[in-house]
């Protein structure tokens, strides 16, 4: 007879030591038998006065297959629940601990708070992005990771190539200021370990070194003062040599690619540094060449995205917008905004020539808006919510009678913005507040799409803790299949037997500007 499915069985937790698995909760609380259980705890929570038991009443009260689940991921009860401290509050410690479900009606699925371990994970992740985006056009250089160096200390001399500002706050031990570095410095260590904040000066500096004596034991620190601090390294502080917690992060846009606030580390960005080398890159020259990195991969993902959900539906280059609205004559679009009123709240496309409404305004009013405006431009975060609402929008005007005889005519005047707001910001476009105010700040709808938009200039808002939209979910999933070298031209081949003509004609142009050339 077939084994029960459980999570042990889907994601391999069985033999794991006790509260490992609580480190995977953003996986195991995808699975049927884990939202089972969830569920089986809420409505025995909602069926009693207050909505409220104690803890070891609910676990007496389970059902047999919730207690498996609970046994073969070894969480109890307790910490099952306070990875979902928006669905359920727990009040009290030990046996007297009460948990009180916070809705009025039962959910059918639950998200996890994400933790401090998971939370780093991701920031970790893209920090390594990051410093491999800085340091790509430095050839010959190499480059060695911080658990290396942690492991072969005794052996690396240290070399820190910021700014006395950077320094003062707080520096890996052991380690010597590069202009202070003197040539029998350089003759005793079998190691030279170069670095900086994320890896673009320490690596500028060892592109220096190449034609030295010594060249060959340079290495740069990948990710730099970053990535030690996410493999808890140590600092010092230089005023009193005694061990710190604080650590300059260069300039405030890289705050966000260290860790987490309690994770052991108070991250300080003190005014801009620039660099101890007059030829070294400023950080904004570092991040720029980073934001066009990240541009180049972005076009990809756009396209992606609109050849997975939204093929039909014509689009509007960002670039062909702004330049639009520069002109002397503004064109008559309506902007149609389809992010959720928390995005919006926070900041829009800065476009004062325009009007904008919000989706919800525009599907309740649709008919005379359209008449009254040439072309309707939807928009959202990177494109894809945006190209679905503009492919059903249409299906359901055409459905309801409106332009049944020539329905192209109505695909044409609804397009989308291609890339959204993200292509809008690599482009140079600006950000707007609510009331039409020059602003920095933006909403990213979700953490996987914190490495999508460019490096500088903005000011990201956002609650990491929140666990990922559902109806983000695929659209995060598009980033790894964006990749993919062929991966556009293909499934645009394969879609020519289905799509009309123009549609084809329009894809196949615009995916030429982003793609390599190809024989075919």
């Amino acid at each position: 007879k077939a084994a029960p499915c459980t999570p042990c069985g889907q994601l391999g937790v069985a033999g794991m030591p006790r509260g490992k698995a609580l480190e995977m909760m953003s996986e195991l609380a995808e699975t049927p038998s884990m939202q089972e259980a969830l569920r089986e705890i809420a409505m025995m929570l909602f069926q009693v006065p207050n909505q409220s038991l104690l803890v070891s009443e609910l676990g007496s009260r389970l059902s047999q297959e919730s207690r498996t689940v609970l046994r073969t991921t070894k969480i109890r009860v307790a910490q099952l629940l306070q990875c979902f401290p928006d669905d359920f509050q727990l009040a009290g410690t030990g046996p007297g601990t009460a948990v009180i479900y916070r809705h009025n009606e039962v959910k059918t699925a639950f998200n996890p708070h994400p933790s401090n371990a998971e939370l780093n994970n991701s920031r970790f992740c893209r920090l390594l992005k990051l410093a491999a985006d800085v340091t790509e056009h430095y050839v010959g250089v190499r480059s060695i990771t911080a658990r290396q160096v942690q492991s072969q200390l005794a052996s690396c001399l240290l070399v820190d190539c910021r700014t006395p500002t950077e320094r003062a706050v707080g520096v890996l031990p052991n380690s010597i200021a590069a202009g202070d570095l003197g040539k029998e410095d350089l003759a005793r260590p079998e190691f030279i370990v170069a670095y900086c904040c994320i890896g673009a000066c320490s690596a500028w500096w060892c592109q220096e070194q190449l034609e030295g004596l010594w060249a060959y034991k340079v290495r740069f620190l990948v990710g730099g003062v970053a990535a030690w601090a996410h493999q808890g390294g140590a600092f010092i502080d230089l005023a009193t040599l005694s061990a710190t917690s604080r650590v300059h992060c260069w300039v405030e846009e890289l705050a966000s690619f260290f860790p987490v606030p309690g994770s052991g580390y108070d991250v300080v960005a003190t005014g801009l540094c620039h660099s101890i080398f007059p030829a070294c890159p400023t950080p904004y020259e570092a991040l720029r060449a980073a934001s066009e990195m990240r541009h180049v991969r972005f076009q990809n993902l756009a396209l992606e995205v609109r050849m997975r959900y939204w093929p039909s539906v014509f689009c509007l280059e960002a670039a062909e917008l702004q330049k639009q609205c520069a002109s002397a004559s503004p064109p008559r679009y309506l902007l149609v905004d389809c992010r959720t009123p928390e995005e919006r709240q926070v900041s829009t496309l800065a476009v004062q020539c325009l009007p904008m409404v919000s989706a919800d305004e525009f599907r309740a009013n649709a008919p005379q808006l359209l008449a009254s405006y040439q072309t309707v431009v939807t928009f959202c975060t990177i494109g894809g919510r945006s190209g679905i609402f503009c492919k059903t929008l249409v299906d359901e005007l055409v459905e309801a009678g409106y332009c049944t005889d020539n329905p192209d005519i109505l695909r044409r005047k609804i397009v989308n913005l291609l890339g959204g707001v993200a292509c809008w910001l690599h482009i140079g476009g600006g950000l707007a507040t609510p009331t039409g105010q020059a602003t920095r700040r933006l909403h990213p709808w979700c953490r996987g799409f914190l490495d999508m938009f460019p490096v500088e200039g903005i000011d990201i808002v956002f609650d990491e803790w929140r666990p990922v939209p559902q109806d983000a979910v695929a659209l995060v999933a598009c980033k790894a299949a964006s990749g993919e070298k062929e991966a556009v031209p293909q499934k645009l081949l394969q879609m020519c037997n289905t799509l009309p003509p123009e549609v084809i004609k329009d894809s196949l142009t615009r995916a030429m500007q982003n793609c390599a050339g190809y024989e075919d």
